[in-house]
């Protein structure tokens, strides 16, 4: 009668398992697709480039080049109300895979930029960030602008800075 006993329970233990171990095992696999969608932090932010006032972007994108690299293309127009010319814009990007940052330089200068005015050309910034993530990737990239105001002589040299969340494009 004993062994009797003890079988029945081992049959009861294993068809537990076997009941509530799909259930398990499902709620297991939804909570590892949640995990890694709607969990991360990069599932909400958004794609945004914002620069101090005065300046506005108009389109920007990141796309891989090849050889471990990525180029942004940012495309901006004047808003402050007075002409300038664009002396320097040096870019830092962070690196979401190594967590590295990564610097770049445009020296090309830029202007003069009446009022309103726009980039003539997009300004571009390569970046050598060793291995390049798959698309759909947040990359966040600091930038500042040096620029002068051609409407007061001698001209000013003026400082300003701005922040860009991008998806890198496929």
């Amino acid at each position: 009668m004993a062994s009797k006993g003890g079988f029945s329970r081992g049959q009861a233990a294993t068809e537990f398992f076997i009941n509530y171990g799909w259930a398990i095992v499902i709620v297991l696999a939804i909570m590892a697709v949640l995990y890694s969608t709607i969990f991360k932090p990069e599932f909400y932010v958004a794609e945004r480039c914002d620069i101090a006032p005065g300046l506005v972007c108009d389109n920007f994108k990141l796309e891989a080049v090849g050889d471990g690299s990525v180029r942004l293309t940012l495309q901006a127009h004047n808003t402050m109300g007075f002409s300038i010319n664009i002396t320097r814009m040096d870019y830092t990007l962070k690196d979401p895979m190594g967590g590295s940052e990564v610097n770049s330089s445009s020296i090309q200068a830029i202007g003069p930029l009446s009022d309103g005015d726009s980039f003539s050309a997009p300004v571009t910034a390569t970046f050598n960030v060793g291995a390049v993530a798959s698309p759909g990737t947040l990359y966040r990239i600091r930038f500042s602008v040096n620029f002068t105001d051609n409407d007061v002589s001698p001209a000013i040299p003026h400082r300003t800075a701005g922040v860009i969340n991008v998806r890198l494009s496929g």
